[in-house]
């Protein structure tokens, strides 16, 4: 079994901006500019911190009708930078590894100010412009801007225990946030595809598919939660993802 690259990765400075941010971020469509120089740069800067080995990402000039219109769905517009979420197809579990640093670049990108949206099926692969080498996919893209319109407060989610297979509340105090943390994450037309379990100060992420860019943005989000607490993350088998465990005290 792979070890996972997750393991120490952040520091607790960054696990606590991530921590922070997540009330702030939300998939935002629609723009009424860029990032200015600023936090162009500091998204430069993030972007070249937050990926796991076997990742990456670009910031560009977001192309000319790079996002595909979806009927019923309000389209991407007016964003002036895009971000590509690159992963190696060789790596282990590459599409969650980009996740996992993807969702981080996103949480920067929330407590600078600026908004983003996962995409990663309604986008025009033939407009994407990155150098890629020979292993290298663009796994998913984000624009990258300032809302045009203020965020909505109430964001529709599953109800926290449907997406544990015990009562949360009986869990201890850091299991029970890190849960609400990925109760709080984006995923793929929001089917929320995730379940967790506690037992022996273990919190296991469920799912069906190990290698998804879903169960890596689960697990960075109950890595920003997981607080100072000593932790470690190992991946799982079969439908059990990964594995974190905390040194709890007694």
């Amino acid at each position: 079994m792979e070890e996972c690259p997750l393991n120490g990765f952040y520091s607790p400075a960054q696990r606590e901006r991530y921590r922070q941010a997540l009330p702030r971020r939300y998939s935002c469509r629609a723009y009424r500019g860029g990032p200015d120089a600023d936090q162009l740069a500091a998204l430069h800067y993030a972007a070249a911190r937050v990926c796991l080995p076997g990742t990456r990402i670009e910031i560009v000039p977001c192309p000319e009708k790079l996002f595909l219109h979806v009927p019923l769905v309000e389209p991407i517009r007016g964003a002036t930078h895009a971000a590509y979420f690159i992963a190696d197809k060789n790596a282990y579990l590459p599409h969650t590894l980009a996740g996992i640093g993807g969702e981080a670049f996103v949480l920067e990108a929330a407590a600078l100010g600026i908004d983003t949206c996962w995409v990663s099926g309604t986008y025009r692969r033939s407009v994407v412009d990155a150098d890629l080498t020979e292993n290298e996919r663009v796994v998913a893209v984000t624009p990258l801007g300032v809302a045009e319109k203020e965020p909505p407060t109430v964001r529709k989610r599953k109800k926290l225990a449907e997406i544990c297979t015990t009562p949360p509340e009986n869990w201890p105090l850091w299991a029970y946030q890190a849960a609400e943390a990925v109760r709080q994450a984006p995923s793929a037309v929001n089917m929320q595809p995730w379940r967790l379990s506690y037992a022996q100060r273990t919190l296991r992420l469920l799912g069906k598919r190990a290698d998804s860019l879903d169960m890596g943005i689960a697990m960075l989000h109950m890595e920003a939660a997981a607080g100072d607490a000593p932790h470690l993350w190992q991946w799982g088998e079969d439908k059990c993802v990964a594995h974190l465990i905390v040194e709890e005290n007694p």
